[in-house]
């Protein structure tokens, strides 16, 4: 059997992203080794923590984790699960404290029985099976075959309407960023000054992206005002990525970064 290309979501579209934004599918290598989540009751934990307003480069994306583990390994799995055509699968994005998070997407061999789930909706689920690359070519893809599997709670209304409070809270902080300071050297000149409006920031599409499965976070991520045009046919933007902490229902960082396409 040949081995499968992965074309991420929309690579057959007119668009085509820039070099720096390989889109919200691309992830760091430097994932380490596996584990499962282990609960913490709520009572136990602080009520708030502080929200942290941390920035990256453009020209820095995500990009695939892994090696994970070995072919053949039982894991623990808990991500985001979709489904497109005949496929279920579940989207994992690993949070790196010095780098871009890395994903990875764990396609399941059988029908878990949720029906179609769309991208906007996914369903927080926990997977246990065995792992295999052996029909990928593409780096952060595995299949699972599927021992049994468990849904969790996740309130996906609550998580985006966190992510969108959260990005108004850091309203005043967004708009002082040096955004030149985070652009490519081609685009530093007509970055300079961008300022986002307060109103551009306020009622932003939420998009929730993948699960940390080593911890109980979810990765949102925020496109917010376009950039000021430097090249032709270049639109930029303003990329925000919220990490929600599920057990305790709050948003504990925001990424700010730029992200842009190119019309082919």
């Amino acid at each position: 059997m040949s081995k499968r290309q992965f074309h991420p979501a929309g690579a057959a579209s007119r668009f085509c992203l820039l070099p720096c934004t390989l889109g919200l599918l691309a992830l760091a290598a430097a994932c380490g080794p596996a584990a499962t989540i282990d609960a913490v009751p709520v009572a136990t934990l602080p009520p708030t923590l502080p929200l942290a307003l941390t920035v990256r480069p453009e020209g820095t994306s995500p990009s695939p984790c892994g090696p994970l583990w070995p072919e053949g390994e039982q894991v623990t799995l808990r991500g985001l699960y979709r489904t497109t055509g005949a496929d279920g699968y579940l989207d994992v994005s690993r949070s790196l404290a010095a780098a871009p998070p890395c994903w990875a997407r764990f396609f399941l061999d059988r029908d878990v029985g949720l029906g179609p789930v769309a991208w906007e909706d996914p369903v927080y689920l926990e997977v246990v099976g065995l792992l295999s690359t052996s029909r990928w070519d593409t780096a952060g893809l595995w299949d699972v075959q599927v021992l049994r599997w468990t849904a969790l709670p996740l309130d996906r209304a609550a998580a985006r309407a966190a992510c969108r409070q959260a990005v108004v809270q850091q309203t005043a902080a967004l708009q002082e960023l040096d955004w030149a300071s985070l652009a490519l050297a081609a685009y530093v000149t007509g970055t300079a000054g961008f300022r986002p409006a307060a109103a551009d920031l306020a009622g932003v599409t939420v998009q929730l992206d993948g699960a940390d499965d080593r911890s109980g976070l979810i990765l949102l991520t925020v496109r917010g005002p376009d950039l000021p045009p430097v090249r032709p046919l270049v639109t930029r933007w303003v990329a925000l990525e919220c990490l929600y902490d599920i057990p305790r229902g709050q948003v504990v960082q925001i990424t700010a970064t730029i992200r842009g396409e190119v019309l082919e």
